[in-house]
C-alpha cells in the first residue's frame, strides 16, 4: 500500500483548484440556461409577430404569479412539484 504524503500548501492549491472548477461549471450551466430562455424568449416574440399559432407562448415564467406557461398549457409552481392549472 502507497501512501502519499502532501504538505499543507499542496493540499490548499488542490482544494483551490477543485473550488475553481465547480464555479467555473457553475457558471457555465447558468449561461447555457440564460442563452436558452433569451432563445426561448425570441422565439415567443416572433410567433406572435408573424402569427402562426392562436396561442404561440412556447415557454413563459412568472415568479410573482408563481407560474409556468409552456406550449400553451399553465402550470402552478409548487415546492415540490408542478400542478397543471385547468
Amino acid at each position: 500500500m502507497v501512501v502519499i504524503l502532501e504538505s499543507r500548501i499542496e493540499k490548499r492549491k488542490k482544494l483551490k483548484k477543485q473550488k475553481r472548477i465547480g464555479y467555473m461549471k457553475a457558471l457555465v450551466v447558468l449561461l447555457t440556461f440564460l442563452v436558452l430562455y433569451f432563445g426561448i424568449k425570441l422565439v415567443n416574440e416572433q410567433m406572435t409577430y408573424l402569427g402562426y399559432m392562436d396561442n404561440p407562448t412556447i415557454f413563459s415564467l412568472d415568479l410573482r404569479e408563481r407560474r409556468i406557461e409552456l406550449f400553451g398549457d399553465t402550470y402552478l409552481i409548487d415546492i415540490k412539484i408542478l400542478k397543471k392549472v385547468d
